[in-house]
């Protein structure tokens, strides 16, 4: 079975890339482009990870995890933040995400935390 990934950023070129990296390495992936659609993805999804932007319209990506850990067993779910804010760091810790990364996105790099998160590449054994 394929573990899911949730990519939630309003920049459709980066969300385009992560997507058809992270099916290069047989994840599936569902996208969205901003929080509330991120929101929804998640309830209708049960994604096994988000990458997650944190400046997005509508809604944050603070506000986006803030949404996330009232969710019934959503918080169990990795987050990996993406930012054009490296200061942000300890802010990220803070709130429990698994990894962040500045954009633009060392590809290689997000891919080996995804894995570490996951345990795996996207093809579960059973």
């Amino acid at each position: 079975m394929q573990k899911k990934i949730l990519v939630v950023d309003d920049d459709r070129l980066n969300t385009t890339l992560i997507r058809f990296s992270l099916r290069d390495e047989n994840y599936a992936v569902v996208t969205a482009h901003d929080g509330l659609e991120g929101i929804a993805a998640v309830k209708e999804e049960a994604p096994d990870l988000i990458v997650l932007d944190i400046q997005m319209p509508e809604m944050s990506g603070f506000e986006f995890m803030n949404e996330l850990k009232m969710l019934p067993g959503a918080s169990r779910i990795p987050v990996v933040m993406l930012t054009a804010n490296a200061e942000m760091k300890d802010i990220f810790f803070s709130e429990g995400v698994k990894g962040y990364f500045v954009k633009p996105v060392d590809m290689p790099k997000l891919l080996a935390k995804i894995r570490e998160c996951l345990g795996s590449s996207g093809t579960q054994n059973t």
